[in-house]
């Protein structure tokens, strides 16, 4: 049965298909496989500079709101801010006319995260659809690591744990894209609530991020072995780690390489932890790269870090084992869920950059380990979590959502 599904997320990609984070690049990709199965998807989104108001993207149509302009002026590629989440709660509780008849014969409204779950649910119940809500990974055990503020802290988690057990009552589903926090959240509810949660790891474009993709020849350039991490440059990405730890490969390979892929609020704290480290020549921050080009820097990497405080399933790692590369990634849930708890990568304790550093040289120092983790790690990902099968399993909790 073909049905007609409103996606809904606060960012969406650009005109030429640009993703900025993570949780936007699992909507659009999954919107793109459901397509592609028979459905019909349009993905409502807010408002970004220099894009118009309706375009289609290998046949999702993609709808982008706006609230007194406010929702296009608060927009920022690299992260998820307050403001616009409320502003595009706003919009979705009031809805134009022509976007209310748009969406008026929807089967399935998916929103992803608190504000656009909300409005998922919210929509669901005016226009008798039925509402799912995503919810991509938590920060709730790990705020005080993240905020200096502890006032900050208490009010993130307070809202997490309402939000999270409130919108899987409402919704006809909760999906999680890690384990960790579906069961945390199934603890927080009453039976009748635990039967609705459901975990779908991530999935990866593994057309898009294939082993055989021509290396970007700007890091071929480079002589010495090549460490990548493709990260937004935020605090709970563990980046600044990373380049700490990287003064111990540099001592060993002083030829080596750090290529930081993305850009973000850390930016300029990571920076100056590079000048201070003294490794300004080893390290290179190329920027926010395009997702459709990330497979070009990731066929010229040696060995990709994944440095993280918290992740759900790492898309990032998804991307790297795609790519047939050697992964050294933190020792935390959502990465330990995708790896089978380390055996596709090579899993080290958060944060202590002795262990990231010594991860790093055992792939450098012993080939037949770096490969034989790469192969493993592409065969799990190529079994595992294609968009393909990705977008079958939660095609089964739309369908599971309308019998009930």
């Amino acid at each position: 049965m073909a049905l007609n599904i409103t996606m809904l997320f606060e960012l969406g990609p650009d005109d030429e298909g640009g993703i900025g984070g993570g949780v936007e690049l699992h909507a659009i990709n999954l919107s793109k496989e459901l397509v592609k199965m028979g459905h019909t998807v349009t993905y409502v989104t807010g408002a970004i500079p220099n894009s118009k108001e309706t375009t289609i993207l290998d046949g999702v149509v993609i709808k982008r709101i706006d609230y007194l302009s406010l929702i296009r002026k608060s927009y920022d590629p690299q992260q998820l801010n307050f403001s616009r989440q409320l502003f595009f709660l706003l919009k979705t509780k009031l809805l134009g006319k022509k976007l209310h008849e748009e969406v008026e014969d929807t089967d399935i409204f998916h929103g992803h995260i608190y504000s656009a779950g909300l409005a998922a649910y919210s929509l669901g119940k005016k226009r008798k659809g039925k509402s799912i809500n995503t919810i991509h990974g938590s920060y709730y055990k790990y705020w005080n690591e993240l905020t200096k503020n502890p006032l900050s802290a208490w009010f993130y988690k307070g809202m997490e744990r309402r939000l999270a057990p409130y919108l899987a009552k409402k919704t006809d589903s909760q999906i999680h894209t890690d384990f960790d926090f579906a069961e945390t959240v199934k603890k927080w509810s009453k039976p009748n609530v635990s039967s609705k949660i459901f975990t779908v790891l991530n999935g990866v474009d593994v057309d898009k991020f294939n082993y055989k993709t021509t290396p970007n020849q700007s890091v071929l350039n480079d002589n010495g072995p090549i460490i990548m991490t493709t990260r937004r440059l935020v605090v709970k990405n563990g980046v600044i780690f990373l380049v700490r730890s990287f003064k111990k490969i540099v001592g060993v390979y002083p030829s080596a390489k750090l290529y930081v892929i993305g850009d973000g609020p850390e930016r300029s704290r990571i920076e100056n932890e590079v000048r201070k480290l003294g490794i300004e020549k080893s390290v290179n921050f190329v920027g926010m790269v395009p997702n459709n080009q990330i497979p070009s820097f990731l066929s010229a990497a040696d060995v990709i870090a994944v440095p993280s405080i918290v992740e759900a399933s790492s898309i990032s790692v998804l991307e790297a084992m795609a790519m047939k590369k050697p992964v050294v990634a933190s020792d935390i849930p959502g990465i330990r869920e995708i790896t089978n708890k380390g055996k596709h990568c090579v899993l080290v304790r958060s944060k202590d950059t002795t262990k990231l550093a010594d991860g790093i040289l055992s792939l450098l120092n012993d080939k037949e380990k770096a490969d034989y983790v790469a192969q493993s790690g592409h065969d799990e990902v190529i079994n595992n979590y294609s968009w393909t099968q990705k977008a079958k399993e939660i095609e089964q909790t739309y369908f599971n959502a309308l019998d009930h």
